[in-house]
């Protein structure tokens, strides 16, 4: 009987400890979701920079500039794309050079950001679109490169070719 009750504190402190370790991170809290500020983003941009043609498709916004010809992508299909990409401050943080045929991916294969994927299946081949992605279609609350977490994305795009 002695040898258990001697153990017991042990026992209590290795509870205590491991109690202890579990504590909540607060890394894995949800990240909060910024639709309803993203959408005010892009509203105000759009009215201060006089833009035209949006079109609201769920989350994003889509204006096509000059509209393309022939098939739609299809998933799967690679699409080569000249693009200038900007923060709503106008940072430029990445664009194709003129120089190059494009920038190739692979429609539907994660290759690229969701407001991607979702805005080229509706391009056809010669289509250019300004495209104002929200942050939960960009990049989300993660730092890339020069754009900040949380940012909206504005894209001028073309779709040179589908492959």
């Amino acid at each position: 009987m002695n040898f258990r009750f001697s153990l017991l504190p042990f026992f209590l402190l290795t509870l205590l400890l491991a109690l202890g370790a579990c504590k909540k991170d607060d890394k894995n809290e949800p990240a909060p979701d910024f639709t309803e500020r993203d959408e005010q983003l892009i509203t105000q941009y759009i009215q201060a920079n006089n833009l035209t043609g949006f079109v609201r498709d769920t989350t994003m916004f889509v204006s096509v500039t000059q509209a393309g010809t022939g098939a739609l992508p299809k998933k799967g299909q690679t699409i080569i794309v000249k693009y200038k990409g900007t923060t709503l401050d106008g940072q430029v943080f990445d664009e194709t050079k003129e120089s190059t045929i494009g920038f190739p991916f692979v429609l539907g294969a994660g290759q690229v950001i969701k407001g991607w994927d979702r805005a080229f299946k509706q391009f056809n081949k010669g289509t250019k679109a300004i495209l104002l992605i929200p942050s939960g279609l960009a990049y989300g609350n993660t730092a890339t490169g020069s754009i900040p977490a949380n940012s909206v994305l504005r894209f001028d795009v073309e779709v040179v070719n589908i492959k």
